[in-house]
């Protein structure tokens, strides 16, 4: 009998805390107290993630980091998946204090043995279907501060762009993070473009956005998720997903309610 693949199901970090009015993207206070309700409510891990704005509170820039999240990790059984740069959002890639910084920042997320790193590419790093290729020498640099770094690139670009970007880096540490939220609110088919990225698509990230393109709860949006699973299991996608949900109300109630509506169509879909 095949052993069934068990896809992991994870949270942004903060999603698990209070934050201001209108900060979806807030790093927690406390948050030590994060990882023992994601391990209550039953998810993998928690993807930490570095602010637009250097926060040298953030943990991952203190010297007893290793000491921290691992050992946070292995107490409640979490594993460490994906680390999330939203730093070049506000600060552009191509420029050389960015690069000095993502190596930096390499190395650090190294010491936490996380191999998977997120470059959302908005803002200031804003990759485009016609701006494409002056990144990719940039990204070159990028793959080569560490060998075994995975590059998950997040953006709006069509999976024909990826493509011709991917060639032009010549990596298959490279890959491309699809989020379903942002990809419902532009003028493409969301499904017909999973179709079209196919095996390029290396994480998920799961939210929903209405006509207005504002955050909602799961299931109030644009997005079909049952519609969504199906067509991941067309393509016999076999990576992970990570919840970057809004908090509704009472943020545990809504990660809860989350958790549990992903993980069912990953098991029904997916799991087999």
């Amino acid at each position: 009998m095949q052993e069934k693949k068990n896809l992991l199901l994870g949270i942004v970090q903060g999603r698990l805390s209070n934050s201001p009015k209108n900060r979806l993207q807030f790093f927690p206070k406390n948050y030590e107290n994060e990882f023992k309700l994601a391990k209550q409510i039953g998810f993998d891990f928690i993807e930490f993630f570095s602010e637009r704005r250097l926060n040298n509170n953030n943990p991952i820039w203190k010297s007893k980091i290793k000491k921290n999240y691992l050992h946070l990790s292995k107490k409640n059984n979490l594993k460490l998946y994906t680390f999330c740069d939203d730093y070049i959002i506000s600060n552009s890639i191509l420029d050389l204090k960015t690069q000095n910084y993502i190596k930096k920042l390499i190395y650090k997320i190294n010491k936490l043995k996380i191999k998977n790193l997120i470059l959302p590419m908005y803002g200031k790093s804003m990759m485009t279907d016609l701006n494409y290729k002056k990144f990719v020498n940039e990204f070159i640099k990028i793959l080569n501060y560490d060998k075994k770094i995975n590059i998950f690139l997040e953006s709006n670009i069509s999976p024909s762009t990826f493509n011709f970007f991917k060639t032009m880096v010549k990596s298959k540490r490279i890959k491309f993070l699809f989020d379903t939220g942002n990809r419902s609110t532009l003028k493409r088919d969301l499904y017909e473009d999973i179709l079209s990225f196919n095996k390029n698509i290396g994480h998920i990230h799961i939210k929903d956005k209405d006509s207005k393109k504002t955050n909602v709860m799961l299931g109030k949006g644009n997005v079909d998720f049952y519609k969504l699973f199906k067509i991941l299991k067309k393509i016999n996608y076999k990576s992970n997903f990570t919840l970057e949900t809004t908090r509704g109300d009472y943020f545990k109630r809504s990660a809860e309610k989350n958790f549990k509506y992903i993980k069912k169509l990953i098991i029904k879909y997916l799991i087999k």
